[in-house]
């Protein structure tokens, strides 16, 4: 995209270098480096060593190791949109000198830090001051620059002991009431069951195919987990992403954000409001669908939308909200994207009720991602959450959506009844445990797996008590 002499694209790191011989440094967070760089005056270009992208906390380590191989770059200059609080992570490292996060030895991050002057022109940015970010480059760019500190060749260290399960095509199901325990379950199955693999961006990964997560509301406004705020996600990013999904605005310099591929689409109209419309008028279509993928731009780009496309279908009085991303971080990204989807089913909904003068409710919120995923650099901190909570996660109760069994004994016979919200599907009258397991195997197939367990282990004890002509009760205490 550029005419300079020196460029020359470092690879699996999305930055440019165009000249070595310069001290400082562009880093241009989440908006597109070549934007930046394309309103610069040439002799400002120049005057840069290395401008490039950062999307990702964990990228900061990316930066460190790269400035370890650059000795002259003595100032970093911060300028595009922070949307995942990379930006915030940097300045943490750079500002704070808090290398505590960093993957990389302690010593050589200190170094580094303690030798680059950070310069934050977030808010520059988002006035769309420009004149600022040249006149600082012009302003701290040396000629003739010493070498800040001695080269350094940096290793970003990897995370030790995971293995790579075969059966990572393998389809998972996750039903929950609770974003952050259905959040637990899930990385517990990517980490015991993915299989490790490379990514395009450079890194090792962990992945599952097709991973289907539901949140069963059925009713109940969602309130945010508090356990998320133990575990270090800040309360501010969730809410900024609601933000960016519910309404249309779009940072500069920003690729996509969902709300402005729904209600903006570059061939399409207010997708939002056509759901709301389509399913206010006609409840039982099939056709309220959203998409936020642009053929034109997303198939050549680096970084193209992972979710691309949602529906709606209503069931009885209850709105069910599906979402399909094509890839997706479980650890960092998918909290936040099913809150902010749990948000959009709400608002929806809300609106349809408005319009229409309609009483419907939130009934579920599913995502299947394709590309469940878990990247390396959140190997360790997987394994503590895993640690602390896994065991409380697969304790808890969480209603079978098929309904409940009803158990209890007839004579020399345990009779078993599928109930759903009280209504009788079957009843079946079984004169052994035999007998039961057979008629039950196509059963337990669809049901919860804790209440499969529940099922055979009960009917278990069912048949022991009569077999020893004692009396079955269920759930004896």
């Amino acid at each position: 995209a550029f005419n300079h002499r020196y460029v020359t694209v470092i690879m699996r790191k999305d930055v440019v270098l165009i000249n070595k011989d310069s001290n400082l440094a562009v880093c241009t967070l989440w908006t597109k480096k070549e934007e930046v760089l394309s309103k610069l005056p040439e002799n400002v270009q120049q005057k840069i060593a290395i401008i490039g992208t950062l999307y990702s906390k964990h990228g900061v380590n990316y930066i460190i190791e790269t400035l370890g191989r650059y000795p002259l770059i003595n100032t970093l200059i911060v300028y595009g949109a922070d949307l995942s609080e990379s930006g915030s992570e940097l300045f943490k490292v750079f500002g704070k000198k808090d290398t505590s996060s960093l993957k990389i030895d302690q010593k050589l991050a200190k170094e580094i830090v303690n030798t680059v002057n950070l310069i934050d022109l977030r808010e520059e940015f988002k006035k769309g001051d420009l004149e600022t970010l040249i006149h600082t480059i012009n302003k701290h760019y040396d000629e003739n620059p010493k070498p800040a500190r001695s080269l350094l060749k940096i290793k970003i260290e990897e995370a030790l002991g995971v293995s790579s399960w075969p059966a990572s095509t393998i389809n998972l199901r996750i039903y929950e009431t609770s974003i952050f325990w259905a959040w637990v379950k899930l990385l517990h199955a990517i980490y015991s069951y993915g299989s490790l693999k490379f990514s395009e961006y450079g890194e090792k990964q962990k992945e599952v195919v097709n991973l289907s997560v539901t949140i069963a509301l059925y009713g109940k406004k969602y309130e945010l987990d508090k356990e998320f705020f133990e575990v270090g996600f800040a309360e501010d990013r969730f809410k900024k992403h609601v933000k960016e999904v519910l309404t249309s605005e779009k940072p500069e310099g920003v690729e996509y954000t969902y709300g402005e591929r729904l209600r903006r689409h570059p061939i399409g109209k207010d997708q939002i409001n056509f759901i709301i419309d389509k399913l206010g008028r006609t409840p039982y279509s099939r056709r309220a669908v959203g998409v936020t993928w642009f053929h034109e731009k997303d198939m050549k780009s680096s970084n193209p939308p992972c979710i691309v496309a949602v529906q709606g279908i209503f069931i009885g009085d209850y709105y069910h909200h599906f979402v399909y991303i094509r890839s997706n971080d479980m650890y960092d990204g998918w909290p936040i994207n099913m809150y902010g989807q749990i948000k959009l089913a709400e608002y929806i909904v809300n609106e349809i009720n408005k319009k229409f003068g309609t009483n419907y409710k939130v009934g579920t919120v599913t995502t299947t991602s394709v590309s469940a995923h878990i990247y390396e650099h959140s190997f360790n901190q997987v394994k503590e959450i895993l640690s602390k909570y896994s065991k409380k996660a697969f304790q808890r109760f969480i209603p079978d959506q098929l309904g409940n069994f009803v158990i209890y004994q007839e004579g020399n016979h345990i009779v078993v009844e599928q109930r759903v919200q009280g209504e009788l599907i079957f009843r079946e009258k079984f004169s052994s445990f035999e007998e039961a397991y057979n008629f039950f195997k196509p059963v337990v197939a669809f049901l919860d797996p804790q209440h499969a367990f529940y099922l055979g282990a009960e009917l278990r004890k069912a048949f022991d008590k009569v077999e020893k002509g004692e009396k079955y009760m269920q759930d004896e205490v």
